[in-house]
């Protein structure tokens, strides 16, 4: 999905403009671990994904992966089930939910990129975030009443917010009417 630059609901190659699913983590660590969106595939996300849509405040309370090979050497359980814990970051399992931001660029500001593993996270491959212009940074969610305070994405959310419109008023930039 990430190579290919194909939507991560439909599969379908992403258009000029693409939406990216992000935490205030992930703009922190400068990538973004989920696959781009079409505009339509981000706002069914949004209303589908329980996380997305704030319908759970913890990541995977119950912890561990489900599929996980059993202790029978001889099981074939090791042809698809994963060694490792399949959650991208660990430890997160009965941890607050985090704000969740939709994040719109071009898809010429797309590019694949590795963030080494730091006392933030494991190593992460995504989206580069660093020095890409956004075209809109929108909350899809809140954070989890006991989670991190995300005020300063709100802000830099509306940063975005008054360039756009800056540039639509003096630039002459044609203003969208996407919510």
């Amino acid at each position: 999905m990430l190579d290919n630059k194909r939507c991560q609901v439909c599969g379908e190659p992403l258009d000029a403009t693409l939406v990216l699913m992000i935490r205030p983590s992930d703009y922190l660590r400068g990538v973004a671990v989920e696959p781009g969106l079409h505009p339509e595939c981000a706002w069914y996300s949004r209303r589908a994904c329980v996380m997305l849509a704030g319908h759970v405040d913890r990541y995977n309370p119950a912890g561990g992966s489900p599929l996980t090979q059993c202790w029978d050497p001889l099981c074939h359980c090791r042809f698809w089930a994963s060694v490792e814990d399949n959650d991208a970051t660990p430890g997160r399992e009965g941890k607050p939910a985090e704000a969740w931001y939709q994040a719109w660029l071009k898809l010429e500001d797309y590019r694949i990129f590795t963030v080494p593993a730091d006392e933030s996270g494991p190593a992460a491959t995504g989206i580069a975030l660093h020095r890409v212009p956004l075209l809109r940074l929108r909350k899809a969610r809140d954070p989890a009443p006991d989670g991190t305070n995300t005020e300063w994405m709100d802000i830099l959310a509306k940063i975005v917010a008054a360039r756009k419109l800056w540039n639509s008023l003096v630039v002459g930039e044609p203003a969208d009417n996407n919510p």
